[in-house]
């Protein structure tokens, strides 16, 4: 079991269920069912994480309403520690309503309270006893993106590794804000879309050779298809599971959880990435993106047995 800290955002997916499309201006959809999760990248993968058994602190903030509330009930539910998330008065909790589309999401975000956690916000006494800290939605933590390569430095000074998974850059964001990251970090997690435009290259290949001469161990996500990973001379390719999809909502962030599972308990690169790739796709069963997360044991017996997209 490792110990790992997570820095994020916290905040709810209303999941629709059953949407053919989206609607039209002035039209309305009958849709399967909605459900009210929880959502936000960082939170998805901390649960993921405490889900294969790994000790998990989540440090974050969140508004003092509802959803807020029972935001950090999800969280505990799941076996999080949420004693480093401040409970903000003045703030509202960020809400995220999420349609699946056949294998897309279109999604409308409020941001609410996932732009405000700050430097300042973060015990690092707390990080101290921890193995490895891992950051999500680079792009979406506004305030606190100016400090991600701060904080990165200060916790390898402490001796815990580092991960992160920026997420898509919004309009009037630069590509080239992760820079400062890339001399303290250890993994990096992004999809294939996310790869190219950071690396400004114009295929995977291009953005694997361009990350890992930055970064010592690149992973990008594939999607259904798969992932690729490279960590110094060696490059692994593993192909996804076949499953049946209700909801893509958050499978990369069991994916990314899966492979630090594996990669912090010390397994190979193509264990890693299998192991990835069963949590992502195991998470896809049901509404949400942690309802059907899966335990290490049962990642580890599906990556064994499941069919592989593509095979014969």
């Amino acid at each position: 079991m490792a110990s790992i800290a997570v820095i994020g955002e916290l905040n709810l997916d209303l999941i629709v269920v059953g949407a053919q499309r989206m609607p039209r201006p002035g039209e309305e959809l009958i849709v399967d069912r909605m459900e009210l999760t929880l959502g936000s990248s960082s939170a998805i993968t901390a649960c993921q994480l405490a889900r294969l058994g790994n000790d998990v602190l989540f440090i974050s903030k969140v508004g003092d309403d509802d959803f807020g509330r029972r935001a950090l009930e999800f969280l505990r539910e799941k076996g999080v520690s949420t004693e480093s998330i401040i409970v903000e008065e003045s703030l509202a909790t960020g809400l995220t309503i999420s349609a699946t589309l056949g294998t897309e999401r279109a999604m409308l975000t409020v941001m609410g309270c996932i732009k405000e956690l700050r430097y300042e916000d973060i015990d690092f006494g707390l990080l101290r006893s921890r193995q490895h800290l891992h950051i999500s939605s680079f792009y979406l933590q506004r305030s606190l993106r100016p400090d991600v390569a701060r904080i990165f430095a200060e916790a390898k000074e402490m001796g815990l590794t580092t991960s992160l998974d920026t997420g898509w850059p919004h309009e009037g964001e630069s590509i080239r804000d992760p820079d400062p990251v890339w001399p303290v970090l250890d993994i990096f997690l992004p999809n294939e879309e996310e790869a190219e435009l950071l690396s400004e290259r114009a295929d995977l290949d291009g953005a694997l050779d361009y990350f890992a001469e930055r970064v010592p161990t690149v992973v990008v996500k594939l999607g259904p298809e798969g992932a690729i990973a490279r960590k110094g001379d060696e490059t692994v390719r593993r192909e996804g599971f076949e499953v049946d999809v209700v909801d893509t909502t958050g499978a990369g962030d069991s994916f990314n959880a899966g492979f630090l599972h594996g990669y912090l308990a010390g397994m190979d690169l193509a264990e890693c990435v299998d192991l990835g790739n069963a949590c992502g796709a195991l998470s896809t069963r049901a509404p949400g993106g942690t309802t059907s997360q899966a335990t290490f044991e049962e990642a580890r017996e599906f990556a064994r047995t499941a069919r592989r997209r593509g095979a014969a």
